[in-house]
């Protein structure tokens, strides 16, 4: 039985909303805020706030960095080695 948090009916049914007044039930609360934050962490703006919060900056980036990295398929890390090659070949021939 379910109790809601705001009216305090007790419902017997398996729901997620309280039949009396609408307001979802404290676990299915609990479960939205818990993905909301591991969705705010996993962004660019969580990670963004991450390093800048964090005591030593220069130590906080470089793990994000490490991390980001880690996550990329061998695919994209080739790519990303092919541009930086190209990019490199194209400043020394202008130099």
């Amino acid at each position: 039985m379910k109790k809601c948090p705001v009216c305090g009916h007790e419902n017997p049914l398996p729901e997620t909303k309280c039949p009396k007044c609408g307001s979802y039930y404290s676990k299915i609360i609990e479960l939205i805020d818990r993905e909301a934050a591991a969705e705010e962490e996993q962004s660019f703006r969580g990670q963004c706030r991450r390093i800048f919060q964090a005591d030593n900056v220069k130590l906080a980036l470089k793990a994000e960095c490490k991390r980001w990295w880690a996550g990329l398929g061998l695919r994209a890390k080739f790519t990303l080695f092919v541009i930086f090659v190209f990019v490199f070949a194209l400043v020394v021939t202008v130099l």
